[in-house]
């Protein structure tokens, strides 16, 4: 065990999967923020009772808070709508380190005591979710977007929170950012400090390190698809900018070290992501992980295959056949909304 606060079996010993980050081995500097599970319950923050936790929230009708975990290997989303039974919403006080046990304990996390900045996850009693995937998800917009925050372990009580700045990461490293925007134009940030930040606009993107920015033109297709965003650096500060494992600038040599303090906004409601995120990951890393860990990403969130506009279909058996690979003739019932028929 790396040390902290309980000892418990790796999860995978028990619920049948690897968690994504495992098969890389873990060092200092790591951190992990999923909606999954992405590591042995013995390197996360958990609960009084071992279990491991994803997110704090608070529910809009009392303003209650409640540490939510994991089922198997995603977000315990029968727990999230149990506390919002009345028909409540949840926000997001505390997105917890799925690596703060992992080296000592660390307190540091992405969180915001504001309320009317916490981003929801639960709207009228029901969890959000992808369109296409129906993963659970977090909801960014306008002043909604949280900030690395010191908590002193203290999650209950945030009168002693302050903002502070990610950089762990010096040397060889990459980010891994999960979203999905739903701009149709302007600017959607996904990661910023004062001198450091990624701006995306409907169809181009600014990388800036340092106060030092390079921009580029990308395909005009808006934000209507779910995309891993990727800030690799190498051990010589050559900077690389990946969409879906592609890289889109090739290497920009940049000294400095790129710190972290807002995900998903600024405050600024032209400075906002507007939309979905499910994950943000950084670690030391090589080519061959890099590569690994976006097969990871693909797999759990069909990020390749990804279709915003779902296909539709006249009733539910012709919805069926067509996803066991028959045809259909008219169209007007949604896939995605069916359970399998049996």
């Amino acid at each position: 065990m790396h040390g902290g606060l309980q000892s418990v079996r790796p999860i995978s010993a028990f619920v049948g999967f690897e968690p994504a980050l495992e098969p890389f081995g873990l060092e200092p500097g790591m951190f992990a923020y999923s909606l999954r599970q992405v590591v042995n319950t013995e390197n996360n923050i958990v609960s009084s009772t071992g279990q491991p936790l994803c997110i704090r929230v608070r529910r809009s009708g009392d303003n209650a808070e409640q540490d939510i975990g994991f089922n198997g290997e995603g977000l315990d989303t029968a727990a999230l709508e149990t506390f919002c039974e009345a028909g409540d919403d949840a926000y997001v006080k505390v997105w917890y380190n799925q690596l703060g046990n992992a080296f000592g304990v660390d307190t540091k996390h992405f969180a915001t005591a504001t309320p009317t900045q916490q981003p929801p996850i639960v709207l009228n009693g029901a969890v959000l979710t992808d369109p296409v995937t129906g993963l659970p998800a977090m909801r960014f917009s306008g002043s909604r977007f949280l900030q690395y925050t010191e908590t002193e372990g203290n999650y209950e009580d945030s009168s002693s929170w302050a903002t502070t700045i990610l950089e762990t990461l010096t040397g060889a490293y990459s980010l891994f950012f999960v979203g999905q925007s739903y701009r149709a134009s302007g600017n959607s940030y996904i990661v910023q400090s004062s001198n450091d930040n990624v701006v995306l606009a409907d169809d181009s993107i600014t990388y800036t390190v340092e106060s030092a920015a390079t921009s580029l033109t990308l395909p005009d297709d808006g934000f209507t698809n779910l995309y891993a965003w990727e800030i690799e650096r190498d051990a010589s500060n050559g900077l690389g900018l990946f969409k879906n494992n592609t890289n889109l600038i090739g290497t920009v040599v940049q000294s400095g070290t790129f710190g972290i303090q807002d995900l998903g906004g600024t405050g600024a409601d032209t400075h906002s992501f507007y939309g979905d995120v499910f994950e943000f990951i950084g670690y030391p890393s090589s080519q061959s992980q890099r590569n690994a860990l976006f097969e990871n990403l693909d797999e759990y969130y069909t990020i390749t295959n990804y279709a915003h506009t779902p296909t539709t279909y006249a009733n539910p058996f012709a919805a069926r056949v067509a996803a066991d690979g028959g045809s259909v003739e008219s169209t007007s019932c949604l896939i995605t909304d069916l359970t399998p028929l049996v």
